[in-house]
């Protein structure tokens, strides 16, 4: 059985692969079409009229 040791570089290798492919799928989760809609309604959060909420 080989050691940690000599499988440490083909462990990095993947670990740098494994954090692009969840990367990409990331990028991907955001920005499909179909969330634009959502995205766009939480951008506007800040500037929204405090009216409709009673203050104490």
């Amino acid at each position: 059985m080989e050691s940690l040791v000599e499988l440490y570089p083909a462990l990095r290798a993947l670990w740098v692969v494994w954090f692009f492919v969840l990367f990409l799928g990331m990028v991907w989760f955001v920005m499909r079409p179909s969330r634009r809609k959502h995205f766009e309604s939480q951008a506007d959060i800040p500037l929204r009229d405090d009216r409709a909420r009673p203050r104490s």
